[in-house]
């Protein structure tokens, strides 16, 4: 190759690089300003939220503990299985850019639903700082909600389904499956289980409803579950669901270490079975089972947690007599057979 084609290559090589680097065939959409935040806050600084919809309202703030609560009902945490990731939800979320470039003014609040928002989400800040944003009616397409920081006159376009998360958590609260009060006739089975047996998952006690009837499998001393006397069982059957009165003690433990409260693994611990049903609608037997600690120093209530796979797990405390009264049956099972009607087998 002769110097002279060296230098039309080069030259070449250089043209391409700039018509590269400045791209003057760039559409145009492509090229302008992305689409700005609605709003934009850090995590670190959310310490409240406060979610309202026209049917209802839910609040939430960060304890002592740094652990998110419910406002109402005082202290509970809300189940992970739903509240993980709102926190980054409303630390703020991206707009549609049509509306966002021309920096569309809102005139007439009501053209947009905004007179009286669908959604109104309140987002508390350390020192005493906060930013308010509401939700107004859907874009004629659906995808869309129309949306306004409280304060400020630009109109902004939000995915509705950012919208929708936000609702349910009103709308559908997430209370954590061991706090919610279901009727003795919703329970399927209650199982009482004693150190070793409640590490190896073989029920000391089972007491199982079928067609409104409880039976009874003590183990191992039952090779099947025998009928209990309905009259003598009715005392119980209130008992034969979560008490009404559990508070928490502690939202959040370190490191899941509750020795301090006397729960060990190897310890006591009832659990509650129920129907539960799946997002998709699938049914399938739930439940909540408390390990079981100490009593509490005035003897009302045993520190107890209740297991599961969520990350954040309480300690609560359980009333004395109902946990008392359903450890108190392992010894004296109201059978209703003849051999043992009355006593434990």
């Amino acid at each position: 190759m002769n110097w002279k084609a060296t230098v039309v290559l080069v030259v070449g090589v250089v043209i391409v690089g700039i018509v590269a680097y400045i791209n003057p065939f760039e559409d145009e959409e492509d090229a302008a300003i992305k689409p700005p935040w609605f709003y934009q806050v850090s995590m670190d600084d959310i310490n409240r939220i406060k979610v309202s919809t026209t049917e209802s309202t839910q609040s939430f703030h960060m304890d002592e503990d740094e652990a998110w609560v419910f406002d109402t009902p005082v202290g509970i945490p809300p189940s992970q299985t739903r509240w993980g990731g709102i926190v980054l939800l409303v630390s703020g979320p991206k707009t549609k850019r049509d509306f966002s470039e021309v920096r569309t003014i809102i005139e007439d609040p009501a053209e947009y639903g905004l007179d009286q928002p669908g959604l109104i989400v309140e987002v508390g800040l350390t020192a005493g700082r906060s930013v308010e944003f509401r939700l107004g009616a859907a874009t004629p397409d659906g995808d869309f909600h129309y949306g306004q920081v409280s304060g400020f006159t630009q109109l902004f376009l939000i995915a509705a389904s950012w919208g929708e998360v936000l609702r349910r958590i009103a709308n559908e609260p997430p209370i954590p499956k061991w706090f919610v009060k279901r009727t003795p006739e919703s329970i399927e089975e209650v199982n009482v289980y004693y150190g070793d047996a409640a590490l190896a998952g073989t029920e000391y006690l089972s007491l199982q409803q079928q067609d409104g009837e409880w039976f009874a499998k003590k183990t191992p001393d039952d090779k099947v579950a025998r009928p209990l006397d309905s009259d003598k069982f009715t005392e119980y059957t209130p008992l034969m669901t979560v008490p009404d009165n559990i508070t928490v003690e502690s939202a959040r433990v370190e490191a899941r270490d509750y020795t301090q409260w006397g729960i060990e693994e190897q310890g006591q611990a009832i659990e509650i079975r129920f129907a539960g049903l799946t997002e998709r609608g699938v049914s399938f037997t739930d439940g909540v089972l408390f390990s079981l600690g100490d009593k509490s120093p005035d003897g009302k209530f045993y520190y107890a947690t209740p297991v599961s796979d969520e990350y954040t797990t309480p300690i609560v405390l359980l009333d004395a007599d109902w946990t008392d009264t359903l450890l108190g049956l392992v010894e004296d099972i109201p059978y209703g057979d003849d051999d043992s009607a009355g006593g434990s087998g």
